[in-house]
């Protein structure tokens, strides 16, 4: 495991939470007895390293959304900087499709119909 230096000694305990389109995973560092003081810890395959950031999940995924990090720790851009986020389950989301609706923007699809029932 390639790890950036400040974790080259590091022997963390991992527990996966989330993954992006870039196939990037995203992991607390369970090492710590308290669960309030595991850090996240980004597996970027872009150039396959491990790196620590020193907050929890809510505050790692807020710093993405608002830009908040000197770079964007994921290799998908997606999230970088739109300032707020949507979580749809999948009957929603299909719903939505069904209704002719783009369920990330809400505006009609121009593909509606297209491509079957």
């Amino acid at each position: 495991m390639r790890k950036a230096p400040e974790l080259a000694e590091a022997r963390p305990e991992l527990i996966a939470w989330g993954g992006d389109a870039s196939a990037d995973l995203l992991c607390w560092d369970a090492s710590d007895e308290d669960p309030g003081r595991w850090p996240v810890l980004v597996y970027n395959r872009d150039d396959g390293l491990w790196r620590r950031y020193d907050c929890g999940m809510v505050q790692f995924l807020v710093r993405v959304l608002r830009g908040g990090f000197d770079e964007c720790p994921l290799g998908d851009l997606s999230l970088w900087g739109r300032e707020s986020a949507v979580f749809l389950n999948r009957d929603e989301e299909e719903r939505m499709w069904e209704a002719g609706l783009d369920p990330w923007t809400g505006e009609p699809d121009p593909y509606a119909g297209m491509f079957g029932p």
